[in-house]
């Protein structure tokens, strides 16, 4: 897996996201755009639901599960999913530990 695509994957599927469920995005999404906490893009249960639907968009196209949201990734000090940066970081190091 190269970074350039995970992380293209991960930015078009936020951008499908927030057009999906209505969420408004005041400008460009970049992959420093935050994902959580003030001023993020997602509240707990759409950060929840966007896991879900980044799984399957990286199982359909690489052909292999990703469990993103576990104990692990909930449990560190710096969160993965801060931004696409960071979470473009924790897939491929997940890819990496396969």
């Amino acid at each position: 897996m190269e970074k350039d695509t995970v992380k293209k994957i991960v930015l078009e599927t936020i951008a499908e996201f927030c057009d999906n469920n209505g969420i408004e995005v005041e400008d460009e999404i970049t992959s420093e755009s935050r994902l959580i906490g003030k001023s993020g893009l997602f509240d707990s249960m759409d950060l929840v639901n966007f896991l879900v639907d980044l799984e399957e968009v990286l199982e359909d196209t690489f052909d292999k599960g990703f469990t993103l949201s576990d104990e692990r990734a909930m449990s560190r000090s710096h969160s993965p999913f801060m931004n696409a940066e960071e979470l473009t970081k924790f897939i491929l190091e997940l890819d990496g530990e396969e």
